[in-house]
C-alpha cells in the first residue's frame, strides 16, 4: 500500500459538487494542498447530457466534461486522481483508503468534502445482460453503442431521465415502450394538467406509454418484462431509469443521514463535524418553502453546494439558503418546468393553497411563430406567499420559472409577483405576460 499521503483538503468525488468545492477552496486557500479522488475516468461531468449523446445530438463524449484533469492540475493547482475509488473512510481518524490504477493507497486529511454523488436505483427482479442502467457520463459511449444496435427498447421509469431517453430513442426510429407506475409521466414532479400534456406529447412521437403498472420481473436475459397487470413486453434491450439514490454508503454510520438517505448538513455544508463537509447529490438540503429536509439531485444545486462547502472548508463563511427544486425538461418542441412545491407536495406539507393559471400565445398575435404557453402559480392561503409554479411552452419557459423561483426565495406574495416589471417585446411575449395574468387571477382570490 502506498502512502500515507497527507493533504489539507481531500475531496471524494470529481463531479459537479466535488470539483466546485475543490476550485473554491483553492480560491479561498491558495496555499492549501488539495486532492480529489474520482472513481471513474471523467471529472466535472454533465449527466444531463447523456440522453442527448445517446440520441446523436452530438458525437464527442468529451463534451460531457466541462474541464479535464490537466486543467485543474495546471491552472488551479489541484491534484486529481481518476480511476481511484475510496474503499474505506475513517472520519474520526481522518484517513481514507483508496484503490486505483496506482494500486492501494492511504490518504490522511485535515478537512474532508464528501461529494460522492448518487447512483441509479435498482429495480428488484430486473436483471440480465440486456438490462442497462443509464446515469454516469463515463458510461455514455458504451450505452450509445448498445442502444444503437437495438431496434426496440423497453424503458422502466417515467421520470425526467426516462422521458428524455424515450424521446431521443424515438427520434432515432426505435420502437420504444415506456413503463411507468404513475397515472401520467413525471407524476412526482408535475401536476396533472402538465403531466398529461407531456405524456400525450411523447405518445405523439410514437412512444408506447404504459401507465399505472409496475415491473414484476424480467425474463431470460432481460429483454422481456413481466408487468403487474399480467402482461409482458419484449424488446431488444431494457433500460432502467427508475431514479437515483444518494451514494452515501462510505460514510454511513459515521456521518448523520437524513430521511432521504443522504448526508445531513447544516447551511455551511458541515456534516456534523467542523472539518467534514458534504455537497451535491450525496447531501440533503433544506426546502426553502417548508423548511423541512429535502433532496433534489440536480446539477445547479450541486454546483452551489460545492461552492459553499469549498469556501467553508478553506476557512471562509458562506451559507446555503436551501432549495426550491427548479426542474426543466423538453419533449418535442415543448419545454416543461416546475419550481417550488407542486400541489401534492403542498398538501403533504399541510399547507393550504390556492392556484392561479393562464394559457395564451407566447408572442403577440400579429408576430409570427411561437406557440401556446401555460403558466401556473401556487400560493399559500391566506398569506398569498408564492410557494410554487409550473410552466410549459415552446419558449421563455426557463425565464418565467426563474422569476417564480426568485419570488419563492424572497418570500414574495402574489401581489408582489403581479407588480414585477417583466420585459416585453412582441417577439417573445405579450403586454400582459401569462405569469402576470396568473398572479392577477390569484389576486382576485
Amino acid at each position: 500500500m502506498r502512502g500515507p499521503i497527507s493533504v489539507d483538503l481531500l475531496v471524494l468525488g470529481g463531479g459537479a459538487a466535488g470539483m466546485s468545492a475543490a476550485s473554491w477552496a483553492r480560491r479561498k486557500g491558495p496555499r492549501m494542498s488539495i486532492l480529489v479522488l474520482e472513481a471513474t475516468t471523467m471529472i466535472s461531468h454533465a449527466p444531463c447530457g447523456v440522453p442527448y449523446f445517446i440520441g446523436g445530438l452530438f458525437n464527442d463524449p468529451a463534451l460531457l466534461q466541462a474541464y479535464d484533469v490537466g486543467f485543474f492540475r495546471e491552472r488551479r493547482g489541484i491534484e486529481v486522481m481518476t480511476n481511484t475509488r475510496a474503499t474505506e473512510v475513517d472520519v474520526s481518524g481522518r484517513w481514507v483508503e483508496a484503490e486505483g490504477d496506482g494500486g492501494r493507497m492511504r490518504v490522511e486529511f485535515d478537512r474532508l468534502v464528501v461529494a460522492t454523488g448518487a447512483r441509479p436505483k435498482r429495480v428488484k427482479g430486473v436483471e440480465g445482460e440486456r438490462v442497462l442502467y443509464v446515469h454516469h457520463p463515463a458510461d455514455a459511449r458504451r450505452l450509445r453503442a448498445a442502444l444503437s444496435a437495438a431496434s426496440s427498447v423497453n424503458i422502466v421509469g417515467g421520470g425526467v431521465l426516462g422521458v428524455e431517453l424515450a424521446e431521443q430513442l424515438a427520434r432515432l426510429g426505435k420502437r420504444v415502450t415506456l413503463v411507468h407506475r404513475g397515472p401520467y409521466l413525471m407524476s412526482r414532479d408535475l401536476d396533472r394538467e402538465l403531466g398529461e400534456r407531456l405524456t400525450k406529447g411523447l405518445e405523439s412521437m410514437g412512444v408506447r406509454v404504459l401507465l399505472g403498472v409496475e415491473v414484476v420481473s424480467s425474463g431470460g436475459d432481460g429483454s422481456s418484462l413481466r408487468l403487474s397487470n399480467g402482461s409482458e413486453v419484449k424488446a431488444d434491450i431494457t433500460v432502467v431509469a427508475a431514479g437515483v439514490q444518494p451514494n452515501a454508503d462510505l460514510v454511513s454510520g459515521q456521518l448523520p443521514l437524513g430521511p432521504h438517505g443522504a448526508v445531513q448538513v447544516d447551511d455551511l455544508m458541515r456534516a456534523g463535524l467542523n472539518y467534514v463537509f458534504a455537497a451535491g447529490d450525496v447531501a440533503e438540503h433544506r426546502n426553502a418553502v417548508t423548511g423541512l429536509p429535502d433532496w433534489r439531485p440536480l446539477a445547479p444545486i450541486a454546483n452551489k453546494m460545492g461552492l459553499v462547502a469549498g469556501v467553508n472548508a478553506a476557512g471562509g463563511h458562506i451559507r446555503f439558503p436551501g432549495v426550491v427544486g427548479d426542474l426543466v425538461t423538453r419533449v418535442g418542441d415543448v419545454i416543461y418546468g416546475r419550481v417550488g412545491l407542486n400541489e401534492a407536495e403542498a398538501a403533504r406539507a399541510g399547507i393550504r393553497y390556492v392556484v392561479g393559471s393562464s394559457t395564451m400565445r407566447s408572442r403577440a398575435r400579429y408576430y409570427p411563430g411561437g406557440g401556446e404557453v401555460y403558466v401556473k402559480v401556487i400560493a399559500e392561503e391566506p398569506t398569498g406567499r408564492v410557494i410554487g409554479g409550473q410552466v410549459a411552452g415552446p419558449e421563455e419557459v426557463v425565464g418565467r420559472l426563474g422569476v417564480i423561483a426568485a419570488a419563492i426565495m424572497r418570500g414574495m406574495t402574489v401581489e408582489d409577483l403581479f407588480f414585477v416589471e417583466l420585459g416585453y417585446h412582441p417577439s417573445v411575449n405579450r403586454a400582459w405576460d401569462p405569469l402576470v395574468l396568473a398572479a392577477r387571477q390569484l389576486l382576485r382570490v
